[in-house]
């Protein structure tokens, strides 16, 4: 882990980015689950007011949502970005900010790559209080439009107490001269960051401390997978650290790290002096790509619709996660449409089903585990969704066709809040169109 000089460490933003071998996004009949990706980050500076907090936010766009045009020898494209900032108690926006993008390229085939994208970001100041960030592309050809939304809180900084900033994953670390460049990883999937991926953060310290302990935490379903312990110098003002964090051997999942300062040679709760904490996955990766699976055991339970009963049973039969897992990928080797290929096209599509389900049926159970998401699943996209939310006389359906396949599906919602039950079982014969 290495102390650096905030005069010395800058971010690579202002120029288009390559992610290399990185898929940052993925695509479910066309549309990616996720079509871009933003960040907003808590750190502090100090002004003559002491330590005030602001808000660094970035914006990761793939180069595959963005229409270009073809000018002269390049392929045009532009877009715009909106970031809309409003008190969580009120909803009231109290901040705004806008900017333009404008992106070039050489070659017809990068445009539809979603391995290479731009990032761009601004710092805004705010005062201490949970905020709720909107950010909203627009394609500047077609004026297509996709959301983000989270929540994020502006911590009160104090200037006579040590505190430490939120944590930024690093994808990648160049020297320039005596310079350090940084490349956020904004995307929180760290799977194809195969070598380990870096840490950043900010550390204020208003003491004379010397040495400190710095211990790094890698937590999974409550249980450490990963420490790592440093001791390092800290001085007085900000301290900018860059930490380097190995994920190998890390299986698929949700993983919360967790970083510790504490007093030197101090080991006690009473020693520590601040702490902060931030989540990552890790997703399935087939040819570099990304698949939205980040827990085994719930991916193998999501095969009830596609494998047999036997093969299920036979795939859970284990306790060892290791025999699972393999059991697991010999399923999907037997039904790869392109056996002994690195890229499985069958279980990519079944994935990016059931990631489609999760974000638009789920309530209070997963989307796939709805009627609505066992059809998509099984069938896909309908060809046409006939929909009677207000209907007076009726509760609210849905009729969902499939023409190819001759199958009519109609869902109801008996409940009024968006659980859509299938009115006849999926094999009968009462869904047929003709």
């Amino acid at each position: 882990m290495k102390t650096l000089s905030a005069l010395l460490i800058t971010l690579v933003l202002a120029a288009s980015l390559s992610a290399q071998n990185d898929e940052q996004g993925r695509n479910v009949h066309n549309m990616r689950v996720q079509p871009f990706f933003f960040e907003a980050l808590n750190f502090a500076t100090y002004d003559d007011f002491g330590l005030t907090g602001r808000m660094d936010i970035y914006v990761h766009v793939p180069y595959d949502i963005i229409t270009f045009i073809k000018k002269d020898e390049f392929y045009r494209g532009g877009y715009s970005i909106t970031v809309l900032i409003s008190h969580a108690e009120d909803s009231k926006i109290t901040k705004e900010e806008n900017w333009e993008r404008s992106v070039d390229l050489l070659t017809f085939e990068r445009t539809n790559d979603p391995s290479y994208y731009d990032l761009t970001q601004r710092s805004i100041a705010l005062e201490p209080g949970t905020y709720s960030v909107e950010v909203i592309f627009e394609d500047e050809q077609s004026a297509k439009e996709f959301r983000l939304t989270r929540s994020i809180a502006i911590r009160k900084f104090d200037a006579n107490l040590l505190d430490i900033s939120d944590l930024m994953l690093v994808r990648d670390v160049a020297n320039k001269g005596m310079k350090k460049q940084i490349s956020p990883q904004i995307n929180p999937n760290v799977a194809a960051l195969k070598e380990g991926f870096d840490l950043f953060y900010e550390v204020y310290n208003p003491f004379r401390l010397g040495a400190v302990d710095i211990d790094y935490r890698i937590i999974r379903r409550g249980e450490t997978v990963y420490k790592t312990h440093e001791t390092q110098g800290l001085k007085e003002g900000t301290n900018t650290f860059l930490a380097r964090i190995d994920n190998a051997g890390l299986a698929i999942g949700i993983y919360t790290l967790e970083v510790t300062l504490r007093r030197y040679n101090d080991s006690t709760a009473a020693g520590v002096l601040t702490q902060n904490k931030r989540q990552f996955l890790i997703e399935w990766l087939t040819a570099g790509a990304p698949i939205s699976i980040v827990d085994l055991d719930e991916a193998i339970e999501q095969l009830r619709y596609y494998a047999k009963d036997d093969e299920l049973e036979y795939i859970q039969g284990s306790e060892d996660e290791d025999i699972r897992r393999k059991r697991f990928e010999e399923f999907w080797e037997n039904h790869n449409p392109t056996p002994g290929s690195s890229s499985n096209a069958a279980m990519i599509e079944y994935y990016n089903r059931v990631a489609f389900t999760n974000q638009h049926f789920g309530h209070y159970i997963d989307g796939w585990k709805t009627d609505r998401g066992m059809v998509y699943i099984i069938f896909g996209p309908p060809d046409y969704i006939d929909r009677h939310p207000l209907d007076v006389e009726s509760k609210p359906y849905e009729v969902w066709e499939y023409y190819d396949l001759n199958r009519r599906f109609i869902l109801i919602d008996e409940t009024g809040f968006g659980d859509y039950r299938l009115l006849y079982p999926i094999w009968d014969d009462r869904n047929r169109l003709r």
